[in-house]
């Protein structure tokens, strides 16, 4: 990243961009509008529950746009010098899950510290931020599957400028998976919390499946994108 001072920006902008965010949700208080006052009060709990969580939004959202930077360009940042490790006695899947953590982990820190920072201000429940840090750790490890998954299909080793060190047209699709990724997830750990709401249940109900339903989809997004591109990694470099 310190070779050349443009690819900085990239680095930057998540911390930018949450920050501004991050005050513009601070503003709303987290209470919904008051509105006329005819509401059910089922839905005006739903709609406190999704500002409630506004922060793990948030979080998810700076940690993929790092993510896309690390991630969507882990293969392809190798560029010329890729036949060092070509050469070298290391697996493919070795290489995968080193690729991924090199991604995840500071997309993790940089997501947490959002979530943390915010939470503090906002006033989080212990059993809240508990669960709220489970979102943004499972999310974040589904998205750097995928984009890990994608940048080594799609990578090009023969650029000359790295502003050109993208993944190709397979890189933008894996863009794309992850960001319509992000929201199913956050669905699906959010979404049994409005239903529990709904229906005046515990929320302990929608904890339990949320973690179940969202913990096991993103364990496998982590995990078998990377299983698919073994092949790939293997021959890359060779075409």
């Amino acid at each position: 990243m310190r070779r050349d001072l443009r690819n900085l920006s990239q680095l930057i902008s998540p911390l930018i961009f949450g920050v501004i965010y991050g005050l513009m949700l601070l503003r709303g208080g987290g209470e919904p509008p008051p509105g006329r006052g005819e509401a059910p009060d089922w839905f005006m709990d739903s709609f406190r529950t999704a500002l409630t969580y506004g922060s793990v939004g948030l979080s998810l959202f700076v940690g993929w746009t790092l993510s896309s930077r690390l991630a969507g360009i882990g293969f392809s940042q190798e560029g010329k010098n890729y036949w060092i490790l070509k050469a070298s006695p290391v697996r493919a899947g070795h290489l995968l899950a080193a690729k991924f953590l090199v991604s995840y982990l500071p997309t993790l820190v940089l997501g947490a510290f959002f979530l943390i920072a915010i939470s503090i201000l906002q006033g989080f429940s212990p059993g809240g931020f508990a669960y709220s840090l489970a979102i943004v750790a499972f999310t974040l490890a589904g998205v750097n599957g995928i984009l890990v998954a994608s940048g080594a299909a799609g990578a090009n080793l023969t650029w000359d400028d790295p502003r050109k060190m993208n993944a190709g047209s397979i890189g933008c699709l894996g863009q794309l998976a992850a960001m319509i990724y992000l929201g199913i997830s956050f669905i699906l750990f959010v979404g049994p919390l409005f239903i529990a709401s709904a229906l005046q249940l515990s929320s302990v109900y929608g904890y339990l499946i949320g973690l179940i339903l969202g913990g096991a989809v993103n364990i496998l997004c982590a995990i078998l994108p990377l299983v698919l591109a073994q092949k790939k990694v293997e021959r890359l470099g060779e075409e």
